[in-house]
């Protein structure tokens, strides 16, 4: 006759980590900590889906430096008839100063709407069962 192995519960498991992990030497009953216990698995995935997403907060920083460098050549400079006439060479920077300012308007929307670390600890906390201790 073979035994069936004994499944710890989840309870005997997160009890079991919490005395391993903590050591409380002092209780401040003014101090409060969330702990989330996850998989370094879940973790990985959450955050290389997160991350692209974030990294929209510094997306307007080339467009903002494109449309700065137009409008400084646009009140700074004098065009010449080299290979196109002077007044094509004026039109193409008006028009690229144009485009530059919609797509810095359009990064500057992305990075506001972009998501934020508490995003992720929220994706790292779905689906958990919470314990208090």
């Amino acid at each position: 006759m073979t035994e069936q192995p004994i499944t710890p519960s989840i309870t005997e498991i997160t009890e079991s980590l919490t005395r391993k992990i903590i050591t409380v030497s002092e209780v401040n009953l003014n101090l409060s900590q969330g702990i989330i216990i996850t998989t370094e698995n879940k973790v990985r995935i959450c955050l290389s889906d997160h991350l692209k997403r974030m990294e929209k907060k510094k997306g307007w920083l080339a467009p903002f430096g494109i449309f700065v460098t137009v409008i400084v050549v646009l009140l700074t400079s004098t065009f010449k008839d080299v290979g196109l006439d002077s007044a094509t060479w004026h039109a193409i920077f008006i028009i690229a100063g144009l485009i530059s300012f919609g797509w810095l308007l359009l990064s500057i929307r992305e990075a506001l709407q972009s998501e934020k670390v508490d995003d992720i600890v929220n994706e790292l906390k779905k689906g958990a069962q919470i314990k208090t201790i």
